[in-house]
């Protein structure tokens, strides 16, 4: 998701039906520029070079966005059965394939239709790997020299990452365990206080109502990724 302003002029986009590195490319009204939807630079024309600014936005199920944003709007294409339609490519993502376009760079760190949650900050990569997530629910870590946490979901494969500051401290989190609250919860090592994994946003304790700035990150297949971010930093767990 993007801020579709460049120096004050607000742009439109469309589909191409092109093909960059696997990854969609989109077109603006303006001026016919080409534009990674992965990376959100224009990669030709007038704009080339051209980057969009990245919004903070989360890939999930309904029921769990639901649950976190209640009064949500949404955009409804005019189907009623929106939420129930079949994903046409879910034979895809069974498959090894990776896509039409061979990949540029094959990195077998891991798996290639591995699923990542990718994170640029000071134009470098770090990609944290679904199946790390899975199982270890709540990472501190620190990249380009700023304090992380990475909070994921299990149930709904959901993941967010936040700076890991707030009211001049840098405190660490763990998982939580509140009593009939559903969903994932950290705590704080610096108060205790109860904050909901998701939004960032402390429920009970002395930080109540203070939010952790959400990063702007991108979930993708780690041969999507690593082909528009070849030099890209990969989370592991430390033994």
């Amino acid at each position: 998701m993007y801020d579709r302003r460049i120096k004050g002029k607000e742009l439109t986009f469309g589909v191409s039906g092109k093909l960059h590195a696997n990854s969609l490319i989109m077109y603006d009204h303006q001026t016919d520029s080409l534009w990674s939807h992965l990376v959100g630079a224009a990669v030709t024309g007038p704009l080339k070079g051209q980057k969009l600014n990245p919004l903070q936005s989360m890939f999930t199920q309904w029921d769990t966005w639901r649950r976190l944003h209640p009064n949500s709007k949404v955009l409804n294409n005019g189907r009623s059965s929106i939420f129930t339609l079949r994903d046409p490519y879910e034979s895809y993502y069974r498959s090894p394939d990776t896509g039409i376009i061979p990949t540029r760079l094959s990195d077998k760190r891991i798996y290639p239709k591995e699923y990542v949650l990718g994170l640029v900050l000071n134009d470098k990569a770090k990609a944290y790997p679904f199946s790390i997530l899975s199982r270890q629910f709540v990472i501190n870590d620190t990249f380009q020299g700023v304090p992380l946490v990475v909070a994921f979901e299990a149930d709904s494969a959901t993941g967010a990452i936040f700076r890991r500051k707030t009211e001049g401290k840098t405190p660490s989190f763990k998982r939580a365990h509140p009593a009939n609250k559903k969903g994932l919860f950290l705590t704080d090592d610096a108060t205790s206080s109860i904050w909901e994994g998701l939004t960032g946003i402390a429920i009970q304790g002395p930080f109540k109502s203070k939010r952790l700035e959400p990063l702007p990150m991108t979930p993708s297949f780690w041969f999507g990724w690593v082909d528009h971010y070849p030099e890209t930093e990969l989370f592991s767990l430390r033994r």
